[in-house]
């Protein structure tokens, strides 16, 4: 695994190195949107993510970073196309709506954590 990650990252650095940055962009962008998919669509038929909240949480926001790659990428590859501005629009916001499912659920966990810490504490004293 840390092979992989340093041959990615030295990939990245000679992209940097030869392309030009609307080049650099497409492949990085292009990069970034087919390993959300891939992940998005392991995770889906691969693992139970239906069982917890953080698994939900972790789904929704990886096909939320997919769907906003893809938006971004499909004018580059097939061009403009009618309602862009509000495709945009409606990704970017469900985005937002899952980053901010995934800081609710991770209070919630905490909390939860933290209450239980607590009365572990107090049961041994």
């Amino acid at each position: 695994m840390k092979l992989i990650m340093l041959l990615a990252a030295l990939a990245g650095v000679v992209i940097v190195g030869i392309f030009d940055p609307e080049t650099e962009a497409r492949i990085f962008l292009t990069s970034m949107t087919i390993l959300a998919w891939t992940f998005t669509i392991m995770y889906v038929t691969r693992s139970p993510w239906r069982a917890t909240q953080g698994g939900r949480a972790l789904l929704y926001t990886s096909a939320a970073i997919a769907l906003l790659g893809t938006q971004l990428i499909s004018v580059w590859w097939f061009g403009d196309y009618r309602f862009r501005a509000e495709v945009r629009d409606l990704v970017v916001v469900l985005l937002i709506l899952t980053l901010l499912y995934r800081i609710l659920v991770l209070f919630r966990i905490q909390q939860s954590a933290r209450r239980v810490s607590e009365s572990d504490s107090t049961k041994e004293v």
